[in-house]
């Protein structure tokens, strides 16, 4: 796979998982708004249990994202 492509899963990754991250804490602040959007997919219970678990992967793919930002790419 090419430095370009990881780059751009890494990104992709990190967009999916902060959107759930930010939906999944939405989830448990105000779950009134919240559920009904999910269609009752994200409950306050499995949002609390999901950010929960979340922040793991989120705190890696964000170091992973600026690792791979600040590596030179040759032009071609």
């Amino acid at each position: 796979m090419k430095d370009r492509d990881v780059k751009r899963l890494v990104i992709w990754l990190l967009g999916g998982v902060t959107v759930i991250f930010l939906l999944s804490g939405f989830g448990i602040t105000a779950p009134d708004l919240v559920i009904p959007l999910t269609l009752g997919v994200f409950s306050k219970s499995f949002s609390y249990q999901l950010h929960t678990y979340l922040w793991g992967p989120f705190l890696i793919l964000l170091l992973l994202h600026i690792y791979l930002a600040q590596k030179k790419t040759p032009r071609h």
